[in-house]
């Protein structure tokens, strides 16, 4: 009688195990995300990303820079195309640590451009300098905007006839100077377009030439990368 009655319990509960069992819908195992990674839009881009690869196309005025700068321009029948790769300094450097309460970010810069004009022959232009970028602006999350300004030397091939003009004792050997703004969607701000004015001069006598200073006005492209 006891083994009966422990068998027929034994069959009931196992008759109810299915509807135990599957009475509750499964709910399917998450799927792990990947974690976005945010690229910084301010001047800690140029540390994570201390590499810079640019090309930009200028075209060659007659106005001296200062009137460029005030938006006047006229042309000089003659372009160039630049290419250029830069190097942000370690926040640790010695130099950028000096100038850090003026200046964020300080690069070094070797800059290759190749003149052609009407009135000259195809010129090769090789200009090193070190450049001082403002990255830290407050409009960075909706346009995310750099400027800059080098400084360093320029050696030309043949000197450009731009800089001919009314002068004699002309150099190829000058000072070169950049100014530059480059602006960047907040999504991707290693992609980056470049204005800038490339300039050189016998910067007020220091280089003894009489050249004429020549102003270029230039777009370009810029990828920022580790």
């Amino acid at each position: 009688m006891i083994v009966n009655k422990f068998y027929t319990k034994t069959l009931l509960i196992l008759s109810l195990l299915p509807g135990l069992v599957f009475s509750a819908p499964l709910e399917p195992l998450a799927t792990p995300q990947p974690e976005t990674v945010m690229v910084p839009t301010d001047q800690k881009l140029y540390d994570q990303f201390p590499w810079m690869l640019t090309y930009y196309y200028g075209i060659t005025g007659t106005n001296a820079l200062m009137r460029i700068v005030g938006g006047e321009f006229n042309r000089w029948p003659e372009h160039i195309q630049s290419v250029e790769l830069a190097k942000t300094l370690d926040e640790d450097n010695f130099l950028r640590r000096l100038v850090n309460r003026l200046c964020g970010v300080v690069q070094l810069a070797g800059d290759v451009t190749i003149r052609t004009g009407t009135r000259e022959p195809t010129i090769y232009e090789f200009d090193p300098y070190i450049g001082f970028r403002w990255a830290n602006l407050p409009w960075n999350n909706y346009l995310t905007t750099s400027l800059a300004i080098g400084e360093g030397v320029s050696y030309a091939s043949s000197v450009p006839s731009v800089e001919k003009r009314n002068n004699q004792n002309t150099k190829r050997f000058l000072n070169f100077l950049m100014l530059e703004a480059t602006f960047a969607a907040p999504q991707y701000p290693q992609l980056q377009l470049v204005a800038r004015i490339h300039h050189r001069s016998g910067a007020f006598g220091l280089y003894h030439a009489g050249n004429t200073g020549s102003n270029v006005i230039g777009l370009g492209i810029r990828y920022v990368f580790a």
